[in-house]
């Protein structure tokens, strides 16, 4: 078994309810040979008394700063971290016993430079909604990222991946505090234009706890919330921002495609779920404007792209030539 050492990261803000559950569950797997980093982001509730539990055992990193984010808190560990390889698990989420073995071991070839697996989706009561089993293998590393922005794989999660650590310090690879949804996508693929290839593993020992009133989580026509603008902005910001990433080079020209077509689903979702809380928030008609024209510029690749459905690309041919009828749909459909 490959004996290289791994840091665990666990950044964690008013955390009280579900830190203790987290690192029982790194305390209990398999394997040993590991350091852990939690990076108390600045909690106002009783996580750090919580902390101070683990001050004793010598793998625990316990680490204070003032709020700054999940980003700066990952951040604050990486520049700290010395292992061969390294994690991350968020404070609310928790893994199996096996997790960290089953991640190391999935690194069967020198080539390998991320290993990532599939999760389990479990909502507050810890009740099972969703277990996605994707297309494992090994992959090189443009094909990667082809992976991470199809919505029934890994994703772009920071979570469920493990990274070599020189990979991550030789090229200055931290996660953007000034984007709120998605920086763990463009921290991954940032990895992966500097990675040779991936192997993705079924594992299924990663517990990823989804809260209905997360950020990201109201960027869907579900939300009737006057958040949905913000999370629509940021994931829209995020996915251009991607874009600028991603090199003009012919072995990542689907990449590109997958990323435009990404950004006019993002448009034509924000712009539907304009319409669905039409009588929250006045319609914008700039915005509107320039998400039907950010539509129109990525539509070829809308169409192209392997990753978007058929249903979806109908929705999308509708929504730019009979808006009303799809507005009239959505109305009856998410009422």
């Amino acid at each position: 078994m490959n004996n290289k050492t791994i840091s665990v990261v666990v950044p964690a803000y008013n955390a009280e309810k579900t830190i203790k559950r987290c690192l029982d569950s790194i305390i209990e797997q398999t394997i040993s040979n590991f350091k852990v980093y939690v990076v108390n982001d600045g909690s106002t509730d009783s996580t750090a008394t919580i902390l101070d539990n683990y001050k004793d055992d010598r793998r625990f990193n316990l680490i204070h700063i003032s709020n700054s984010g999940v980003s700066a808190a990952r951040n604050k560990a990486l520049g700290l971290v010395d292992t061969d390889y390294v994690t991350f698990i968020d404070s609310d989420d928790y893994v199996d016993e096996n997790y960290l073995q089953d991640l190391i071991e999935g690194f069967v070839d020198e080539d390998i430079d991320m290993v990532a697996t599939d999760r389990k989706y479990l909502n507050e009561d810890l009740v099972s909604l969703v277990t996605l089993h994707y297309d494992f293998g090994i992959y090189n590393a443009s094909d990667g990222i082809n992976i991470l922005l199809n919505e029934n794989g890994p994703q772009g999660y920071i979570t469920g991946k493990i990274f070599k650590t020189d990979i991550i310090k030789e090229n200055n690879i931290i996660l953007d505090p000034n984007i709120h949804v998605g920086e763990d996508l463009i921290f991954c693929i940032h990895y992966l234009l500097n990675a040779n290839k991936v192997n993705i593993i079924s594992s299924l020992q990663y517990n990823y706890i989804q809260y209905s009133d997360s950020l990201s989580h109201a960027a869907t026509l579900y939300n009737r919330q006057k958040s949905f603008k913000e999370a629509y902005s940021n994931y829209l910001d995020m996915a251009l921002k991607l874009k600028g990433i991603i090199p003009n080079e012919s072995k990542y020209c689907i990449c590109q495609r997958n990323i435009n077509a990404r950004i006019a689903r993002i448009c034509e979702d924000f712009l539907r779920t304009m319409y669905l809380n039409k009588n929250i928030i006045p319609i914008d008609k700039s915005l509107e404007k320039r998400l039907t024209k950010m539509m129109n510029k990525y539509r070829k690749d809308f169409y192209k792209s392997e990753l978007i459905s058929k249903k979806q690309k109908i929705y999308f041919w509708l929504l730019l030539n009979f808006p009303l009828f799809v507005h009239v749909s959505d109305k009856k459909r998410f009422k």
